[in-house]
C-alpha cells in the first residue's frame, strides 16, 4: 500500500515538473507522423508556451489536425484540433484572394488608383497630406509598396500611434475607416511604388476596397465567395478583450505584459494583457480572423485548387506569387512578397506562405514545392520573437523531411489518438 501511495506521488510530482505547457495530445492523424507533434510539444516546451494547434496535409490531403498543451492553462483546458486561434497577418491573404476575385469579375483592376474607389465611401480627405496619394494603386496596397512605412511613421493599428489616430480623428475605440483619413492627411513615407514597406494600413484600405466593388460587407463577400467553399464555415472575427467561446486564451510574455489599454477599450474591465492592448474589431481585412488551423490550410490548399476548387484562375495565381518590381530595384534574393503572400521561388517550384504575429499569438501557413504544407497557431509570443519564428520552421522542416513514407488516405480515415 506503501509503495502505491508513492507511485502516484512520484507521478504527481513529475507532471507538476512538465510545467503549465504539458498535457496529452487532442486530435487526429495518419500513421508515420510522430515527428510533427514531437517537434511542436518541444517548442511550447522550451519556451513557455501554454498551447498550439498544427494541421498538415500532404497533396491537398489534410493527414493531421492536432492540438498540445493548454488553451486554458489554469482551468487545464487543452488545446483541440476545434479550438480557434486569431490568425493573425495570415488574414491578408484572405483580402489578396478577395481582391484578386474581384479582378477576375472585372470590378477592379490591379493599376486601378485607390484613392477614386475609397472616395465613394467618403473615406478620402478634402485635403491630401501628400499629393503622391493620388498615384497609390490597388497593386501597390496588395504588395506594400503605397509609400506607408510604420518603422518610419509608427503603425496606426498599434500603440503609440494609435493613440494619435484617436486624439486626431477623436474616435474611440479606433475605426479602420478613421484610420485611413488620418494617414491620408499625413505625408507619406516614401514614394508609392519606390520599395517595399510592410504596411497594415495598406491592408485596411483594401478591405474597403472590396466592400466598395462588392456591393458588400467584406465579412459576407469574404464568407460566401471564400470560406464557404473551402472550409465550409463563415469568416469569423475575433474580440479586443475577450475571446469566443471555443477560442483559446492569449499568454503575455515579458513586454506584451506592460502594454497600457487602447483608446476606447475599457481598461476598467480588468482584462489580462494582451486583451485591450489594441483593437481587433478594426483589422477585418488584416488580422482579425479566427479560425482554427485546419480551416487555415483548408483555405491556403483552396486557392490553387489542391483541395477541392480552385479559388482563383491559373493566370491571378501567376500575379499573386509573381516578383513585383519597384522603382528602387531588385536585390537579386529567392525570397520575396508578391501579392499577399511571400514567396521564395526554387527550380522545382514555389514555397509560399504567410505568417500572422499579434501580442500574444504567433501563427504560419506554408505550402511547399514538395507537396506537403501546414498551419500552426501558438497561443503566446515569446520576447525574441525573430530567434521563435526561425526555431518554429526550422522544427516543422525538420519534422516533414524525417517522415520516410507519407501516409496514404485523408485524415478522417484516422483513428483519435
Amino acid at each position: 500500500m506503501r509503495r502505491s501511495f508513492s507511485l502516484v506521488l512520484m507521478a504527481g510530482l513529475l507532471a507538476a515538473l512538465a510545467g503549465p505547457g504539458r498535457s496529452e495530445e487532442q486530435g487526429t492523424s495518419l500513421d508515420g507522423l510522430q515527428s510533427f507533434d514531437r517537434a511542436v510539444q518541444e517548442l511550447i516546451d522550451r519556451w513557455g508556451i501554454p498551447g498550439a494547434s498544427l494541421a498538415v496535409a500532404k497533396d491537398g490531403r489534410l493527414v493531421l489536425a492536432k492540438g498540445y498543451g493548454y488553451a486554458d492553462r489554469n482551468a487545464k483546458k487543452p488545446v483541440t484540433p476545434e479550438t480557434l486561434f486569431r490568425t493573425g497577418s495570415i488574414n491578408k491573404t484572405v483580402t489578396a484572394v478577395a481582391v484578386l476575385r474581384l479582378v477576375e469579375a472585372k470590378k477592379l483592376a490591379l493599376d486601378d488608383p485607390a484613392l477614386p474607389i475609397l472616395a465613394r465611401a467618403s473615406l478620402v480627405p478634402a485635403r491630401l497630406g501628400d499629393a503622391r496619394a493620388a498615384s497609390i494603386t490597388v497593386r501597390q496596397l496588395l504588395n506594400h509598396s503605397a509609400g506607408f512605412d510604420r518603422a518610419v511613421s509608427g503603425d496606426p493599428f498599434f500603440l503609440p500611434r494609435l493613440g494619435e489616430v484617436a486624439r486626431r480623428q477623436r474616435v474611440a475605440p479606433v475605426t479602420c475607416e478613421a484610420i485611413i483619413t488620418d494617414s491620408l492627411e499625413r505625408k507619406l513615407d516614401f514614394a508609392p511604388g519606390a520599395r517595399f514597406a510592410y504596411s497594415n494600413l495598406g491592408y485596411c484600405m483594401l478591405g474597403k476596397i472590396v466592400e466598395i466593388a462588392a456591393g458588400e460587407s467584406f465579412r459576407s463577400y469574404v464568407s460566401r465567395e471564400l470560406m464557404r467553399p473551402s472550409t465550409g464555415k463563415e469568416f469569423l472575427l475575433g474580440k479586443s478583450i475577450e475571446p469566443l467561446p471555443a477560442e483559446t486564451r492569449y499568454y503575455a510574455q515579458e513586454d506584451q505584459a506592460r502594454v497600457t489599454a487602447a483608446p476606447g477599450i475599457d481598461a476598467a474591465l480588468g482584462v489580462p494583457p494582451p486583451y485591450g492592448s489594441y483593437s481587433i474589431e478594426n483589422m477585418e481585412a488584416l488580422g482579425a480572423w479566427v479560425a482554427t488551423p485546419a480551416d487555415v490550410l483548408k483555405f491556403f490548399l483552396a486557392i490553387d485548387g489542391a483541395r477541392g476548387t480552385a479559388l482563383l484562375s491559373a493566370e491571378s495565381l501567376r500575379l499573386m506569387r509573381e516578383r513585383p518590381v519597384f522603382e528602387s530595384g531588385e536585390a537579386g534574393r529567392p525570397g520575396y512578397y508578391a501579392l499577399g503572400v511571400s514567396v521564395n521561388r526554387g527550380a522545382k517550384g514555389d514555397n509560399w506562405w504567410h505568417t500572422g504575429s499579434q501580442p500574444g499569438v504567433q501563427t504560419m501557413v506554408l505550402r511547399t514545392r514538395e507537396g506537403y504544407s501546414w498551419a500552426v497557431a501558438f497561443n503566446s509570443r515569446p520576447k525574441d520573437r525573430p530567434t521563435f519564428i526561425r526555431e518554429f520552421d526550422r522544427a516543422l522542416w525538420d519534422a516533414a523531411r524525417s517522415v520516410s513514407r507519407w501516409p496514404e488516405g485523408e485524415i478522417a480515415e484516422a483513428r483519435s489518438r
